[in-house]
């Protein structure tokens, strides 16, 4: 299986899927969770903090680079769990954080957006990050991340989704065989 996953920042997805990997390897299953911004700031010269203030060719050329070793696990592991954004926020705009080309590539069974509430973002956020913010910015930009992955979705998989807004998860019937 094959999960694009995003969501916004302060939802602490790298945590929670590291234990999705943890738990499916301590049982047998070859399952790959791919950090892209961890795989990104291990390009020079960036830092975790700073990562957007590179010029937009430069953070293109990062994403690029970091999603093509996704493909590369993808083609070694059976199962690969991207964890990534769908939208950056440049003030005061939202921009892709994708490539058509590679997403379709990569071919996920599944699209995910992960989801917490505004004040436990807003409180991680806080803790974690250096980020000016207010609760409606946290709202919009979740709503910007569900939206831009629902897009992705139904343009890479076609009219064969799914949605669940609830759960911010569409998905496609398998490439898989189940005869």
């Amino acid at each position: 299986m094959r999960a694009f996953v995003s969501g916004q920042i302060g939802v602490d997805k790298g945590a929670y899927l590291n234990k999705v990997q943890e738990t499916a390897r301590a049982n047998g299953v070859d399952l790959v969770v791919c950090h892209l911004g961890e795989i990104m700031y291990a390009r020079p010269p960036t830092s975790p903090r700073r990562i957007l203030n590179l010029p937009i060719t430069r953070l293109n050329t990062l994403r690029r680079a970091a999603f093509k070793e996704v493909l590369r696990l993808a083609d070694r592991h059976e199962h690969v769990l991207p964890n990534t954004h769908a939208t950056f926020r440049l003030a005061p705009r939202p921009l892709r954080a994708f490539d058509f080309d590679q997403v379709k590539e990569f071919n996920a069974d599944l699209y995910v957006t992960m989801l917490d509430n505004a004040e436990s973002v807003h409180q991680r956020l806080l803790r974690d990050h250096d980020i000016d913010h207010t609760l409606k910015d946290i709202m919009v930009w979740r709503e910007e991340e569900i939206l831009a992955t629902e897009i992705i979705a139904n343009i890479i998989a076609g009219t064969a989704t799914s949605s669940w807004s609830a759960a911010g998860a569409t998905s496609r019937p398998s490439r898989r065989s189940t005869a």
